[in-house]
């Protein structure tokens, strides 16, 4: 697999306006294009993550008169699902790919990851190229996208750790880089994992805590 497999038409699903016929038309196109890529990414995220990661399909949320924005895989330590973990997704959007670190608060059950990524805020900061693409998804609306992240200041990641108080409104961290349809459309899975590499000290640090 030289190429993800992922194209315009696929971005496109996202223009679609009717609620049912796009949540059956991911589910029908997108999916299963996702867990070939899910099956074929495993191995080399486990090699970037330095653990064994499993894939998992993400489920479509369907609203009442609201059509799904996003459909995704995801990878993390458990074999059972990704839900009460800290996980790697990679995402499809209307026109754009995405690679994302994502922890929900629920999975910060003892705090641990709160705490190593406030003790580590320093050093992230200090990392400088990997991050210099960050972009914070929390609460996201699915229409301009978020500010690149002030990655290079250990406030910001201070502030990324407070996501995970119990009492933080927007449920958890998410985070990640994107390339917009024109770009994604060529890239390679080596890219992909390139991204992840990237992405890989927040997660092992995060992972490392759960």
């Amino acid at each position: 697999m030289a190429g993800l497999g992922i194209g315009p038409d696929d971005f496109a699903l996202f223009e679609i306006d009717d609620p049912e016929e796009r949540a059956e038309a991911v589910e029908r196109v997108l999916h299963p294009k996702l867990q070939l890529i899910g099956a074929h990414l495993a191995s080399g995220l486990s090699r970037v993550a330095g653990a064994d990661l499993f894939a998992h399909l993400g489920k479509t949320v369907r609203r009442r008169g609201a059509p799904p924005e996003e459909a995704f895989v995801a990878f993390c330590r458990s074999d059972k699902g990704y839900r009460t973990d800290p996980y790697l997704a990679l995402l499809v959007t209307r026109g754009l790919l995405h690679a994302r670190v994502v922890v929900k608060t629920g999975a910060d059950r003892s705090g641990a990851m709160r705490e190593a990524l406030t003790r580590e805020a320093g050093n992230l900061a200090r990392k400088g190229k990997p991050f210099r693409q960050l972009r914070p998804f929390m609460g996201w609306d699915y229409e301009e996208l978020p500010e690149l992240a002030p990655a290079h200041s250990a406030a910001f990641w201070q502030e990324l750790a407070d996501e995970l108080a119990p009492a933080a409104q927007n449920g958890g961290i998410d985070v990640g880089v994107v390339w917009p349809v024109e770009e994604a459309r060529s890239l390679s899975v080596g890219d992909v994992l390139g991204a992840f590499r990237d992405l890989a000290p927040l997660y092992k640090l995060l992972a490392h805590a759960a």
